[in-house]
């Protein structure tokens, strides 16, 4: 009786029967490059805008410049909360609400970039949840939701990420949101990136029939198609900044 719970207690500090919640966290964050991400220097495509990632562990500078010879923006936001959007050099001044709404736009982007990097921010909350069968693989659930504090003006959304039982990959995530009306998505990795030991992932976008219908049905309802797919996030053109 007594080798067979040391044999139980030593598998699940080891994360392989039981993971706890930062368990998974800690384990998903070394399958898609761990410390890499401490000094990221990345800039990417997507659709009409190139980012940029400039990371020094908790400090950041994210950077979005529009693709568009008539406007050619530039919105540059930190991780001290400051947002500025300059045309051809010069400072526009914006509302605090349009400051707000640009802020939102440029980190939402970069937030799923970092994936799982920033599921250890200080006001991320986790949370694992019953294990689940998806397209016959065995998946982790990971619960993230945010304290009030530190948790921006988004707050109120919740996630749910599903990983890979061997490999800790997230193959599936689902989110709420309450900003533009709000709403819920279910995306599906389709494609992995190794950028200098940094693995990015590609993504098909679905929705429900309803507007916040409950996150862990959502594995469910892919199986059966009754989700619309709505867009895909494709990042292109990747390079190392200096």
């Amino acid at each position: 009786m007594k080798k067979a719970l040391i044999l139980l207690i030593f598998f699940d500090a080891c994360g392989q029967i039981n993971p706890t919640a930062q368990q998974l966290v800690d384990n998903s964050f070394a399958y898609y490059g761990g410390d890499h991400w401490d000094r990221a220097q990345l800039s990417f495509q997507f659709r009409n805008h190139r980012y940029g990632l400039q990371r020094d562990f908790g400090n950041f500078i994210y950077t979005r410049l529009a693709l568009n010879d008539s406007l050619p923006y530039k919105d540059v936001l930190t991780s001290s909360g400051n947002f500025t959007r300059t045309l051809h050099g010069q400072k526009i001044i914006l509302s605090d609400s349009m400051a707000n709404v640009y802020t939102s736009s440029v980190n939402s982007v970069l937030y799923f970039v970092q994936l799982p990097y920033v599921l250890n921010d200080a006001a991320v909350v986790k949370e694992r949840l019953p294990d689940c069968v998806i397209a016959g693989q065995n998946y982790f659930t990971l619960k993230i939701t945010f304290a009030q504090e530190g948790g921006g003006e988004d707050f109120q959304d919740e996630f749910r990420y599903w990983m890979h039982q061997d490999t800790y990959a997230i193959d599936y995530m689902a989110y709420n949101y309450q900003t533009s009306g709000g709403g819920t998505r279910f995306r599906v990795a389709t494609a992995q990136k190794n950028i200098a030991g940094m693995i990015v992932q590609d993504y098909a976008n679905y929705k429900a029939d309803t507007q916040f219908p409950p996150l862990d049905s959502l594995p469910s309802y892919y199986q059966q198609g009754k989700l619309q797919k709505v867009s895909t996030i494709v990042n292109t053109d990747w390079t190392l900044m200096d």
